[in-house]
Order: structure tokens, then sequence, then C-alpha cells
């Protein structure tokens, strides 16, 4: 039990990584416009939000964006 709600957790982060205000965006995208608005973005955060995006598509067998789009 205690895996599905980390696994949860792990997907609403790729969820948000992947949400703009006007939908789903690019990951990277995103990520680069949150650093332009606030001067900044954790390389570490960067990196395992692309590791969650390359997890999740593993699982999944397809590109992220083809699920989400």
């Amino acid at each position: 039990m205690d895996n599905v709600l980390i696994d949860y957790d792990r997907l609403i982060q790729l969820c948000d990584c992947l949400a703009g205000s006007e939908g789903v965006m690019d990951m990277e995208a995103r990520m680069a416009d949150v650093k332009a608005r606030y001067g900044s973005y954790p390389q570490d955060k960067w990196d395992r939000n692309m590791q969650l995006k390359q997890l999740f598509e593993k699982w999944a067998g397809k590109d992220i964006y083809e699920i989400v789009m």
C-alpha cells in the first residue's frame, strides 16, 4: 500500500511539471518558464523531473505526451 502512495505522489509531481496555465505543455519548456520567472530552477529538481518522466514512460510503454495530450 505504501508503494501506491509513493507512486501516486510521483505522478502528481510529473503532472505538475507538464501543466501550464493553458494546459499540457512540454516539460522542459515548463521548467524553463519557471526558471525565467523566478530566476532559477534547481538542477537536481530538473533532473528528478526528467527521471520521473522516463520512469512513467517506461511503465506506460509510450511517450508521456501521447498519454496526456
